[in-house]
């Protein structure tokens, strides 16, 4: 199987389908079209075609979707496989079954469809699920669709019922600093980048220190979720 290789340009840019349609973006950005909880419908393919047919091309096209368990969402992966985006992000990922799942899905979804096997990556959303962090087991050969981690320290602290900074310890949360270092080497060590999302809030002088803190941290760069942010880091 020949795999399609990305290389998500950085900053990338995860926003739902209305704010990217009204958005400014340049031709070498990396784009990731968020079709939220209600992925499977009609309306969320609708959202995906329509931005992935707009005028202009882009460095890469993902769609962002949640864990698929059944055959009413392999039918939605299906669907929305014949679009030809570059990639899914995989939220919500557990683990490696959960990769290997929808390495599966798409490689079934690629033949019905007429479509070179390995042609649809996998980015990998981290964050949802502690078990992710705390599994013994390596990314490395689980599936060569698997094209990189992205790291959510939101939905993080939402599932540990952590703070993001321990304000008394003058420091990152317990699990904030476990779940960072625990991504970033999983991801160095099956040869994958690592990026991380940021929060809707973060702006100014406060984002360009996170950028700073992610890459010292070893994160390959950050996801922004505005058109604000893209900017800001870009100029």
């Amino acid at each position: 199987m020949s795999v399609n290789r990305l290389a998500m340009t950085a900053p990338a840019l995860c926003a739902e389908h209305a704010v990217l349609m009204s958005a400014e973006i340049s031709s070498e950005s990396t784009v990731i079209v968020d079709l939220g909880s209600d992925w499977t419908t009609d309306k969320a393919w609708s959202a995906a075609r329509n931005f992935l047919d707009r005028p202009g091309a882009l460095a890469l096209a993902l769609l962002r979707i949640d864990r698929p368990d059944d055959d009413a969402e392999l039918a939605a992966i299906a669907r929305l496989t014949a679009l030809r985006p570059s990639g899914f992000v995989l939220s919500g990922c557990r683990g490696t079954a959960d990769i290997q799942m929808l390495d599966v899905m798409l490689r079934v979804a690629e033949a019905e469809h007429g479509l070179d096997a390995g042609l649809i990556a996998i980015i990998a959303e981290v964050g949802e699920e502690p078990e992710f962090f705390l599994s013994p087991n390596s990314l490395q050969s689980k599936s060569q669709r698997l094209q990189g981690l992205l790291f959510n320290t939101q939905a993080l602290t939402r599932a540990t019922a952590s703070a993001a900074v321990n304000a008394a310890a003058g420091r990152m949360g317990a699990p904030l600093l476990f779940a960072r270092a625990s991504a970033v080497l999983k991801a160095r060590q099956a040869g994958i980048p690592c990026h991380e999302i940021v929060e809707v809030s973060l702006s100014g002088k406060d984002l360009r220190i996170r950028q700073e803190v992610s890459l010292a941290d070893g994160f390959t760069g950050l996801v922004v979720r505005t058109p604000e942010q893209l900017a800001a880091l870009s100029g």
